[in-house]
């Protein structure tokens, strides 16, 4: 069965649409927090050395990168095995989404993403935060997604070719992004025996311009 993948862009209301989907197609959240639960109980690594190695920005020494490879194997292994064992479909949130293949691991791969100026309202709104701090927290998380991309592909965070579903979130209501990407989901699930021998996925929504429309991808 098809699951869902959804990367996370912050300040663009992922959670409350992880929450409609769940209305929407019942199925079961699957987060990071969950993932590194599992490898440490498995391998026998800390969660939170785990989340250290693998998601934050580290020193650029040898030592450091084997870590980081070995560590992201580890996931690999775990989430391999949480696919084997619970063929049903899933709702996965989080970094660990880029782990997944679209065509082995049957799943949707959806990007929302907003231009910067929006996310930064938004961050006001929810946190409390002044412009300045908004925008600086705005900038870190896309670093750090970036970082974590850019380690597995040499890709940005938002490069639209690591995704099957793209979508601007400009100012669409949550349930509206919803339902969009549920149509989507249906549709590729329905498509599952027609497709073409290289098990290719297209792009089904390309937004051009998207790196300057998020307003610091280079």
């Amino acid at each position: 069965m098809w699951s869902i993948a959804l990367f996370p862009c912050s300040y663009t209301n992922g959670a409350t649409i992880i929450g409609e989907l769940i209305h929407s197609l019942h199925l079961p959240v699957y987060t990071d927090a969950m993932l590194f639960s599992e490898v440490s109980e498995q391998f026998g690594i800390s969660a939170e050395r785990l989340h250290k190695i693998t998601f934050e920005r580290l020193p650029a020494l040898h030592r450091y990168l084997l870590k980081k490879e070995k560590y992201i194997n580890c996931m690999k292994c775990s989430l391999g095995a949480q696919l084997m064992n619970h063929p049903k479909g899933r709702l996965h949130y989080g970094l660990h989404t880029s782990l997944l293949d679209s065509q082995n691991n049957l799943v949707l791969k959806v990007l929302v993403f907003d231009d910067e100026e929006c996310r930064v309202k938004r961050a006001m709104q929810q946190e409390g935060f002044t412009e300045r701090i908004a925008r600086n927290q705005v900038r870190r998380d896309d670093e750090k997604v970036s970082d974590w991309t850019n380690f597995l592909f040499h890709k940005q965070a938002y490069d639209r070719s690591l995704y099957d579903v793209v979508i601007n979130l400009r100012n669409k209501y949550v349930f509206e992004i919803a339902t969009e990407i549920v149509a989507y989901f249906r549709a590729t699930a329905n498509l599952e025996n027609l497709l073409p021998d290289d098990g290719a996925l297209p792009v089904l929504d390309n937004q051009l311009n998207m790196g300057e429309q998020m307003g610091w991808v280079g």
